[in-house]
């Protein structure tokens, strides 16, 4: 009587378990997939790194560096978050895409940070330029970024970001960063 049981706990288990749907089966994304496409050139510039003159102005001040290794992820990191495929966006934004381009906008009512992605293609389908505006607005600060990325052949060539910076009661700080990656 108690194999039974425990028969039929394990039988009713398995089939409980058996009829969920799989962890790893993802509906198609709502938006371009971004993050993916970016991730996939971040792989392929660990695997044949390339260098990258880099300039940054930040009040004022210019400054530029050749880099011969870069860690391209943090690099691009808030290019990699305006990614929109997340749960919190899926309804949040206008889909004004045509041929040849992919643009969301982000709807009136919503607060989301990433106001604005547009994508350039080219003939294959493949990002050409990328232009992603962000804003945050709190009590304590407003920052506002424009960050753009231009590829040939479906590589990236070059990125930069634009943006300030405002504390309350204090100055807006302006920086910029430009980067260009260099063949070998």
């Amino acid at each position: 009587m108690l194999i039974s049981r425990i028969y039929f706990f394990l039988l009713a288990s398995f089939l409980f378990v058996a009829c969920k749907p799989s962890v790893e089966e993802s509906a198609k994304p709502v938006f371009y997939p971004w993050e993916k496409y970016l991730t996939a050139q971040i792989d392929s510039l660990a695997k044949h790194p390339e260098a990258v003159h880099k300039t940054i102005l930040l009040a004022g001040k210019k400054e530029e560096k050749r880099l011969k290794e870069m860690d391209w992820k943090q690099e691009w990191a808030m290019f990699l978050h305006a990614d929109l495929n997340k749960p919190a966006a899926a309804t949040s934004y206008d889909n004004l895409s045509e041929d040849g381009f992919v643009w969301y906008s982000l709807k009136a009512n919503e607060s989301l940070p990433v106001k604005k992605l547009y994508i350039q293609l080219d003939a294959l389908d493949r990002p050409a330029k990328v232009e992603i505006e962000i804003e945050e607005k709190n009590f304590l600060f407003e920052t506002h970024k424009k960050l753009h990325m231009n590829f040939a052949d479906g590589r990236v060539q070059t990125y930069s970001i634009e943006g300030s910076q405002q504390m309350r009661w204090m100055s807006p700080t302006h920086y910029a960063l430009m980067g260009v990656l260099l063949p070998k």
